[in-house]
């Protein structure tokens, strides 16, 4: 799929083959946007590692997060956990796209120490390692906190039409903000073309709290481009059939 750039609010959000997301936020002057981080960075389409685990997000406030991010045959599961006891980031690696994990490291925030889990596979079984997926996105709560707007929020969004656009192997599917007209909040996209993988993307540009839009502390918490992962596969051929019955030219 070919990215387009210089896009409009009403225009496509994700530009998934650059990995580049379009910040619309900035145009709605009803409402400042805010931002909850006191340092770090998440930059969707750069797999994480253990050497740049120390970049990502800190919240301004004792906020979990869970992200699924999955390139090629890479897939990850990032958990922050803030909300009690020691502050940490959390990184499950599965590399061949075979459903098993096979690195996982902890980075203690405050300490500052990264240590790596021995024997990852047998601390994350495969059942966990996919719950865990399926949880981030779904939206639910379990094993991580995930962002709630997933795939059952996606569904809602379905229900009206012209919320869906059709692109040549799938779909984006936006929300707009109840009180700007035209402005996009967040967005939903995923496409497999049956040869390089699939692609899954979900992103939230801003919560609205009062008169205030807020960031979340990860705005892309799904990001998989040209994945293998067999669970990719599987929701995105799911999204797509459920999807297509919904959408009319």
């Amino acid at each position: 799929m070919k990215a387009k750039n210089n896009l409009t609010v009403l225009a496509m959000a994700l530009a998934i083959s650059s990995g580049a997301f379009v910040d619309v936020g900035a145009q709605g002057v009803r409402k400042p946007l805010q931002h909850n981080i006191v340092s770090g960075k998440y930059i969707h389409n750069d797999l994480v590692t253990i050497s740049s685990i120390k970049h990502l997000p800190i919240p301004a406030t004792n906020e979990d997060y869970a992200i699924f991010q999955s390139i090629g045959r890479v897939s990850n599961v990032i958990v922050g956990r803030f909300k009690a006891g020691t502050r940490q980031i959390v990184l499950i690696t599965d590399r061949d796209a075979d459903g098993k994990v096979d690195f996982a490291c902890v980075w203690n925030v405050d300490s500052g120490s990264v240590d790596i889990t021995p024997k990852p596979d047998t601390v994350y079984a495969d059942a966990q390692f996919r719950q865990m997926k399926e949880d981030i996105v779904n939206g639910k709560s379990g094993l991580v906190s995930p962002n709630p707007e997933g795939a059952g929020y996606l569904q809602v969004l379905t229900e009206k039409p012209s919320n869906i656009v059709k692109m040549r192997n799938g779909f984006r599917v936006s929300g707009f903000d109840p009180d700007v007209a035209g402005l996009e909040r967040v967005n939903y996209f995923f496409s497999d073309n049956g040869v390089h993988g699939a692609d899954l993307a979900f992103e939230v540009k801003y919560n609205n709290m009062g008169q205030v839009r807020v960031s979340p502390i990860i705005t892309v918490w799904v990001y998989c481009k040209n994945s293998y992962d067999p669970f990719v596969l599987e929701t995105v051929k799911k999204l797509n059939a459920e999807t297509a019955s919904r959408y009319f030219k």
